[in-house]
């Protein structure tokens, strides 16, 4: 792991140089006017008169105050842009990069903590950078010139003021590393509750089903305690660092105040230069309290782009362009694959073509491995032996977007975004698609009548995962949006057994339509469907134990006989 994961995040994005360049020139001069000001408030003591008012030095005195007002203000501006800038960067790298991961990733992370990640963990980023960072150059050059301004004024009152300095940051050290430490696992823990959000309310009508509304209480709550007691930490740390703080500023003034009346007493300095100079303290007051949080936020943001760094170096899928041509109609060939899932097997030594333009149905008890079949296909998952050919090339060597352009695939979960009808059957279609046409195809997949007696047709919201259709309707819509896709391989995972009679019959005769002229992949629980096959895979436990037609499997594999017999498919 890199030693620093933020400036990681920060050699990953481009920065603005030139809006950069003008908010340093621009800070670092109202910085500058503002270390003129004290200097002319104990020459206007020095020499204030009510007979002979110098007007010229008063006017010029207002002019300055103001030009440092103007310039502190728009520079803190324009940097504080420079931190909104940043910030944006870094959550369009993360978010870029977490749509590109593999599906292994998804499988194992919460989607709930992914999105405490971009929100939360970005936040923290984001109040360091856009907050706190930009006070760093102003605050410097106010504490550097203040010192230099001290020390021209009387040196040896300002080596006083040094005393306090170390004891702070002797202090300010250990309390920095413990507010990393913090910080790291206030965001582990905000993403897990996150996480637990996520999962709750996604699974709520499972959650009221089964009456687990007080466990997931109870859950919740030993989170947010975690949380609580990890806030409590950082509380106090900041309790004890702003008083701190103050208190130095507080000793660092009554010494000048001490001292410097000795020093007028003896005249080594005027009564003017003593109120510059305690002007100069506290100025000081503002940049060392910003500095002193800058570090404890620092490590903040240290903390919080750890598990960020983690996810950045995750492998991405690889979309570039090959040079392999994906040539239309070919046989789709497994060779020998062995597929397992971290460290449980899957598939194991598998063998089988799926004919061009032809039917083939994959039978078997269920977690045999007919999924991950499909799942491998699409390329969701790498292959850990053997190959897998379309024509003559390996799938893996061909453009990923376009590989999955040339595949559609009709769910059982029928996966739907939230929005409009229209927007659903349109989702990953990359050419235009005219309402006439939109129509033509919601006819083929028996779903145009149902959605023009919704009160906004296709306009009608779906709401989250397509909770306002029936499970019917929703997989009519998801093969309404393979026609407007047109793929040259179907993948059907066919999912009818829980959907009433007439829901069935129009899917089926919707299934039939799609399927005309193309290489259809059906996981099958229907014997009407397997015996239209044109080729039955029989996979047990991960392997293929059987390749035929429903006639001479029945008569040659035991299994199949018994799988038919035990699913019922005979009555369907």
């Amino acid at each position: 792991m890199q030693a620093n994961p933020l400036f990681y995040l920060f050699k990953k994005i481009n920065w603005p140089t030139l809006l950069i360049i003008v908010a340093v020139i621009i800070s670092s001069l109202g910085s500058i006017t503002g270390l003129i000001v004290p200097a002319f408030t104990g020459k206007l003591v020095d020499n204030f008169s009510f007979e002979s008012m110098n007007w010229n030095f008063i006017i010029l005195f207002i002019g300055v105050f103001l030009l440092n007002a103007i310039l502190s203000g728009i520079g803190l501006y324009l940097l504080s842009k420079i931190g909104e800038k940043i910030i944006y960067a870094i959550r369009s790298l993360l978010w870029q990069h977490i749509i590109h991961l593999k599906m292994p990733f998804f499988d194992q992370n919460e989607s709930g903590q992914l999105m405490s990640r971009l929100t939360d963990d970005t936040k923290v980023i984001n109040e360091f950078i856009s907050q706190k960072l930009p006070n760093l150059l102003p605050s410097a050059i106010t504490i550097i010139g203040s010192f230099i301004m001290l020390f021209i004024m009387d040196w040896k009152m300002t080596l006083l003021t040094f005393i306090t300095i170390p004891i702070f940051v002797i202090i300010m050290i250990p309390l920095g590393k413990v507010m990393q430490n913090v910080s790291k696992k206030t965001q582990a823990e905000i993403a897990n509750f996150s996480g637990l959000l996520g999962r709750v309310l996604t699974e709520m009508r499972l959650v009221k089903v089964s009456n687990t509304e007080n466990a997931e209480l109870d859950n919740a709550h030993r989170n947010l305690n975690r949380i609580y007691g990890l806030g409590l930490k950082q509380a106090k740390i900041t309790a004890i660092i702003q008083p701190l703080s103050g208190l130095i500023m507080l000793l660092t003034i009554a010494i000048i105040l001490g001292f410097g009346a000795l020093r007028i007493s003896s005249g080594a300095i005027s009564a003017g230069t003593l109120i510059a100079m305690i002007f100069y303290v506290v100025q000081l007051s503002s940049p060392l309290v910003n500095l002193s949080t800058l570090v404890t936020d620092y490590k903040k943001a240290v903390g919080a782009s750890a598990r960020i760094h983690e996810i950045m170096q995750e492998p991405l899928e690889v979309m570039e362009d090959s040079t392999v041509n994906i040539i239309q109609g070919s046989t789709l060939h497994f060779n020998h694959v062995d597929f397992k899932y971290d460290v449980k097997p899957i598939l194991n030594d598998v063998n089988f073509e799926i004919p061009a333009g032809k039917v083939t149905a994959f039978v078997g008890p269920s977690g045999s491995g007919k999924s991950t079949i499909f799942n491998i296909i699409e390329r969701m998952y790498d292959i850990d032996a053997g190959s897998v050919t379309y024509g003559n090339a390996s799938i893996y060597d061909m453009p990923l977007a376009e590989w999955r352009n040339k595949i559609g695939y009709v769910m059982q979960s029928n996966a739907m975004m939230n929005g409009t009808i229209k927007d659903n059957m349109l989702y990953g279609i990359n050419r235009e698609v005219s309402d006439e046409e939109l129509v033509q195809y919601a006819k083929l997949a028996n779903c145009d009548d149902f959605i023009m007696n919704l009160e906004q047709g296709y306009d009608t919201l779906v709401g989250e995962r397509g909770v306002k259709l029936s499970g019917g309707q929703r997989q009519r819509i998801d093969i309404a949006r393979s026609f407007v896709k047109n793929p040259d391989i179907l993948l059907l995972d066919e999912a009818t057994a829980n959907l009433d009679s007439e829901s069935e019959r129009k899917i089926q005769e919707a299934l039939e339509e799609l399927m005309i002229n193309r290489t259809t992949v059906v996981i099958a629980h229907r014997l009407s469907t397997i015996r239209k096959a044109d080729q039955i895979v029989f996979i047990d436990q991960g392997r293929v134990t059987g390749i035929g037609s429903h006639e001479s499997l029945i008569q040659s594999h035991e299994k199949y006989q018994q799988f038919v017999t035990t699913q019922n498919l005979n009555n369907n």
